[in-house]
């Protein structure tokens, strides 16, 4: 008889919580995060985990992936990577320097009306000049770039294809 009051009960903590709607999220953003690894070894990106974190960090934003935020999240990577490149050059341990560097990519991205890659410009930065890489800058600027377009290229694809949600926007004004 308990159990019979405890179905109802169930089912309606079930739906108020949205638990299909958050189980499918959940699954979308572990199956990305499973394919960027494997395409990052695959690939042969050193560090391809950071393909992973892109890709959760994608899915877990919006409730679709857009493909706005997908290009301010290339350009903020393009930039920090570039900063990034040059500033290990310059690098030596000077922590003006990366600061300046931060800055840089900030209002670079603010300048060119992507607010919203700002933040992605100073973390790529930050990656690249704050962890020792082999292959000299070029190289880290190239693989940090590579392992960000690929976490946003697997979570824009897993977005559309599986379980969609709703169409992708083509267009976001808000992102500027």
């Amino acid at each position: 008889m308990a159990t019979e009051s405890a179905s109802p009960v169930i089912a309606r903590w079930w739906q108020r919580n949205e638990f299909s709607r958050r189980s499918v999220g959940a699954f979308k953003t572990a199956l990305a995060a499973v394919l960027c690894l494997w395409l990052g070894h695959l690939f042969r990106l050193e560090r391809s985990y950071w393909a992973s974190v892109t890709a959760i960090v994608m899915m877990g934003s919006e409730s679709a992936v857009s493909l706005a935020a997908c290009r301010d999240r290339l350009i903020g990577t393009a930039i920090g990577a570039v900063l990034g490149g040059v500033t290990v050059r310059f690098w030596h341990g000077h922590s003006l320097l990366y600061g300046l560097a931060v800055l840089l990519c900030l209002l670079a991205c603010s300048t060119l009306k992507f607010e919203k890659a700002g933040r992605l410009a100073a973390v790529a930065v930050t990656i690249i000049v704050l962890i020792h890489w082999d292959g000299g800058p070029e190289h880290a600027a190239l693989e940090r770039f590579s392992e960000v377009a690929l976490g946003i290229l697997v979570a824009l694809t897993v977005g559309l294809l599986v379980f969609p949600e709703r169409p992708v926007e083509l267009a976001d004004t808000a992102s500027h």
